[in-house]
């Protein structure tokens, strides 16, 4: 078994990292997705609802469901654009960049106790090269098909089934 190739060693740190960050951010009552959700919006200068879907691979219609959620909760806000009436522009509230800081401590700590055996150095230099390993290729886009898990966590997205061979006739 190739259990120390480099595919799945990533996958490997990837769940450790996605499970003890999910873990934490469900305790405060949030998830992985609002967290990016929050930061990408805090980013950006008022970015679109389908800038961010777009930006972080997330399903419109899921997009539309989470933003309904994080707007009921007071953290942000949608507008129509004065320009494009079809275009919802986002905004964090207050509270929603009380939340966003609150999350982004939470995923420094669990990057922190994920990577704990590499030095500061180390942890900067994998940043870089994954950055560097990524830059190389552009960013996934949504399918448009609806779907209750996160494309970048699917771990047989886009992959063929595979079948059986079929028997040999003897």
């Amino acid at each position: 078994m190739p259990l120390d190739g480099t595919e799945f060693l990533l996958a490997r740190l990837h769940r450790e990292l996605r499970d003890h960050t999910e873990r934490q951010l469900c305790d405060a009552g949030f998830s992985l997705r609002t967290h990016w959700i929050l930061e990408c919006i805090a980013q950006a200068a008022r970015p679109s609802q389908q800038d961010v879907s777009n930006a972080l691979s997330i399903d419109r219609s899921d997009m539309v469901r989470i933003i309904d959620d994080l707007e009921e909760r007071g953290l942000l806000t949608r507008t129509r654009d004065k320009k494009d009436r079809r275009r919802h522009t986002l905004a964090l509230t207050a509270t929603g960049d009380a939340a966003r800081s609150l999350c982004r401590g939470i995923v420094d700590d669990a990057l922190v106790t994920v990577l704990a055996p590499l030095s500061r150095k180390e942890r900067a230099t994998l940043q870089q090269l994954t950055r560097k390993a990524l830059a190389a290729r552009p960013p996934a886009k949504s399918t448009g098909k609806k779907s209750r898990t996160d494309p970048a966590l699917a771990p047989d997205a886009g992959r063929p089934k595979r079948t059986a061979p079929a028997k040999a006739k003897s």
